[in-house]
């Protein structure tokens, strides 16, 4: 009697790009200094500051990206985030007013936080990032954003916002900044592999995603990697 034909299950795409996440698994050593208590408040000042430039234009790669894609669901997740993104209608609430709230429960002033010169590692960032969302396809940027970006920052954030209240006295309304994308990115990020999945339905798409992941988490890691050592320096 034949043995039964064993059934192959097929390899899921985003397992692939898991694995990628995995290899370039990097931790940013903001996330230990500040949970220890090590890097000083003008240090961490300095952080969001950097943070902001990024935080001012992320509305823009987000738009870009809605704009090259032509799928309706995919449309709707990116409408949402930058519906988020803007605070939902209410200005007091926008992620960049959020930011400055941070930056300034820290000591910045108006005038530091609007004049703030970005590092060569954080205008690389957002030059990339600007390149990807407009010149690549959606499924490439989506990958890129939703995973290369957004999916680490429920963890960092939220260590990051419970380590400032505890050992820098904020609140939890100077840190809302931090905490609103502990569950926002979670479920954006969620939402974009299931995208993915659905439309990275060739081996060429797949190839392009792969390596704008690969890109991605080497120019973010340039980046924190930078702004630490910027940061480390403050006094």
């Amino acid at each position: 009697m034949p043995e039964p034909l064993k059934t192959i299950k097929p390899v899921r795409f985003q397992d692939e790009l898991f694995a990628i996440l995995r290899e370039h698994s990097f931790r940013d050593p903001m996330y230990d200094a500040v949970r220890s208590g090590s890097m000083s408040r003008p240090g961490i000042r300095l952080w969001t500051l950097q943070a902001s430039l990024v935080v001012r234009v992320f509305t823009c790669f987000v738009s870009a990206i809605h704009s090259n894609c032509p799928n309706r669901d995919a449309q709707q997740l990116l409408a949402e985030n930058l519906w988020e993104e803007h605070g939902e209608g209410r200005p007091e609430r926008d992620h960049y007013a959020l930011i400055r709230k941070l930056s300034r429960s820290l000591g910045a002033t108006d005038a530091e936080f609007d004049n703030v010169t970005p590092l060569p590692e954080t205008a690389q960032y957002i030059d990339h990032c600007f390149n990807v969302t407009r010149n690549t396809t959606f499924v490439e940027s989506l990958t890129a954003l939703g995973l290369g970006v957004e999916s680490s920052m429920p963890a960092f954030f939220g260590a990051l916002a419970a380590s400032l209240r505890s050992h820098y006295g904020l609140s939890s309304d100077d840190v809302e900044y931090l905490s609103i994308h502990v569950t926002e990115d979670e479920t954006h990020s969620r939402r974009a592999l299931e995208l993915i999945e659905a439309y990275a339905d060739t081996d060429e798409i797949r190839e392009k995603a792969t390596k704008t992941l690969r890109d991605m988490l080497l120019v973010k890691r340039r980046f924190a990697e930078a702004v630490y050592r910027h940061c480390s320096e403050a006094v």
